[in-house]
């Protein structure tokens, strides 16, 4: 059995074309029918005024009116009625008296008989112009009084055109109608194709099903995004915003982009199209990154911009975890290096046969490791601080700088609600400072020396360096966000990284000026309403 057949929808553009040749073709027809029936209206009004003028002037024939006087009416009436009919192109001009006798007509059979419509109103005084059917056929009528020199009615003045002359007239308008119209219908069909092309093109020929999956697509991926992600007009008019980004700025991504950091970031965007504007901004007391690309096909103007933000604590949380990767890879590095010095050094003696030489070499390195990582172990509780410390004892060691502890410190006061993470940051980036500085400064005679304190409400640690020292312009400088003495754009975020953990803390830090370097100073209360313990985190 074979299928039945199944209309096939046409496609967006076959749809498109169909629609502008119907509208099209629909508005010729409207305006043929509303100019046929103005034309119509016009030319019977016209002619019913033409017929009333020329009844008019029948009236008032001075022969005429004389001849209602003579024996036989009628002979003296009828040439002068048609004569004037030709003249003026009447179908016909009737003459009748009072009661309604005819003395003239085209048929001259009909004189003598009475007409066919009524002569009530022109015979009252009035003049009236309708369409009427009489001995000729239906034809545009016209009837008015013919007075005499007292200003008696004697008699009605009728003068007709027939229909069927007029409507030849109107057909001929018609067709002229219908010319323009089908001209513009000729002109009409190219353009429905061409605007139905055009459209297409500028949808990337898609269909309109095509249309709502793409969109249908891309909202889920925008919703899917886990950075807040928001696409935004020069006007500050929000094109589209994903779940994350509405929760982030509330009440300033309604319609129009309110957030007045924001607002800043996109003029600067707007004055500087080229330029890749990545910057920290303070949204709703929360800090976040924010990342800002133009919207811009080629060669046109900007259309908008996109903004990624994230969460400053993300990238802080990434840039931590980079720091101790870099912690442990220098700690090994270092550890490597040394003691691949101290390996190749131990097997001369050996090939020298220097044992006792070989035995003190191992005795003083297993002595001097020992030591610190007793020393340490006994005086600070957390373990990620000590092996923080640790790294660090073997990259200066690498550097060639002598890193030093003061003997009576101690960090054994260490409550839980101290996130270590957060210290080893900032101990990590001010040793890493203070290395960097002596060395650079100092060479082989460079020293670190660190010492750190639990008596009191905080925890105090001591960086002191016998580098160059800071100038104050040169503090201010060094920490903000980017600023960096080396070429590598890795750099520049250590401090500012350690300036917020520190804050986190709830700490301070300060800076001193010796005779010969300079020293850093951190403090860290114990005691903090907004700390938490580690299992009270890890709920979180």
């Amino acid at each position: 059995m074979s299928k039945p057949f199944k209309f096939k929808q046409p496609g967006l553009f076959g749809q498109m074309v169909l629609l502008v040749l119907t509208v099209l073709l629909i508005c010729i027809l409207l305006i043929i029918i509303s100019f046929s029936s103005i034309i119509d209206q016009m030319i019977e009004k016209t002619t019913g005024q033409q017929a009333l003028t020329v009844a008019e002037l029948v009236a008032e024939n001075d022969s005429i009116i004389d001849a209602f006087n003579t024996d036989h009416p009628a002979q003296m009436i009828q040439p002068i009625a048609e004569k004037l009919r030709e003249r003026t192109g009447a179908d016909y001009i009737v003459i009748a008296n009072g009661d309604g006798i005819r003395y003239s007509h085209p048929y001259p059979n009909q004189i003598g008989r009475a007409t066919e419509t009524s002569n009530k109103a022109p015979l009252a005084g009035d003049s009236i112009v309708f369409i009427g059917n009489g001995v000729l056929g239906e034809a545009v009528k016209a009837k008015t009084p013919i007075y005499d020199e007292s200003g008696k009615i004697i008699g009605v003045s009728s003068v007709g055109f027939l229909t069927n002359e007029v409507e030849g007239k109107i057909f001929v308008y018609q067709l002229r109608v219908a010319g323009f119209g089908g001209l513009a219908l000729l002109i009409g069909i190219p353009g429905a194709f061409y605007i139905a092309r055009r459209v297409k093109k500028l949808i990337f020929n898609l269909e309109p099903e095509e249309i709502s999956h793409a969109f249908s697509e891309k909202q889920a991926i925008l919703e899917s995004i886990g950075d807040a992600t928001l696409a935004i007009s020069p006007d500050l008019k929000i094109l589209s915003a994903n779940k994350k980004a509405r929760s982030i700025l509330g009440e300033h991504a309604k319609d129009t982009l309110t957030e007045l950091h924001l607002k800043a970031l996109i003029q600067n965007a707007l004055e500087n199209p080229n330029l890749f504007i990545q910057k920290q901004v303070l949204i709703n007391n929360s800090i976040y990154i924010v990342d800002i690309s133009p919207i811009q096909a080629e060669e046109t103007a900007i259309t908008g911009f996109v903004l990624t933000i994230r969460p400053f604590s993300e990238v802080e949380d990434l840039a931590n975890e980079l720091i101790e990767i870099r912690q442990h890879a220098n700690h090994i590095r270092a550890q490597t290096h040394e003691y691949l010095n101290k390996l190749n050094t131990l097997n001369g003696l050996l090939l020298l046969e220097r044992y006792e030489e070989a035995k003190a070499l191992m005795k003083m390195e297993v002595q001097e490791l020992q030591q610190t990582v007793t020393f340490l172990m006994s005086t600070i509780k957390d373990p990620l601080i000590v092996a923080l410390l640790l790294g660090k004892v073997n990259r200066a060691k690498e550097m060639k700088v002598l890193i030093t502890f003061d003997e009576n410190s101690q960090w054994l006061d260490f409550p839980d609600t101290i996130q270590s993470e957060h210290v080893v940051t900032v101990v990590g980036n001010l040793i890493d400072n203070a290395l960097e500085a002596s060395s650079a400064w100092k060479g082989k005679s460079a020293t670190v020396h660190l010492s750190f304190t639990d008596y009191g409400d905080e925890l105090i640690m001591d960086i002191e360096d016998n580098g160059k020292g800071m100038t104050s312009e040169e503090e201010a400088y060094f920490f903000t966000e980017g600023a960096t003495t080396k070429n590598d754009p890795q750099h520049g975020l250590g401090l500012t990284i350690m300036q917020h953990a520190l804050s986190q803390l709830g700490g301070e830090w300060y800076r001193t000026d010796r005779s010969e370097g300079t020293c850093m100073t951190i403090a860290i209360p114990k005691a903090n309403p907004d700390f938490t313990t580690a299992k009270e985190r890890e709920k979180s």
